[in-house]
């Protein structure tokens, strides 16, 4: 298991997974707990953390706003 911690940008939304930019322009798609899609906007900062297993989508495990 690989984790990942960066400031990323929220490209999309649902309510299963998000979508997320680093600063380097590179996207990944990330699995979310149930019911937090409400809490996540589109196109705003957010420091997150997330587990990758080989074989399976990355999975959040923080999200907070980013500090600007």
């Amino acid at each position: 298991m690989a984790s990942t911690s960066a400031v990323v940008n929220v490209v999309s939304v649902d309510k299963r997974e998000i979508v997320v930019q680093n600063m380097s322009g590179d996207q990944t798609t990330v699995t979310i707990p149930k019911g937090i899609f409400k809490l996540i906007n589109i196109n705003e900062e957010y420091f997150v953390s997330y587990n990758s297993r080989i074989g399976q989508k990355p999975f959040l495990t923080s999200i907070e706003p980013s500090a600007k």
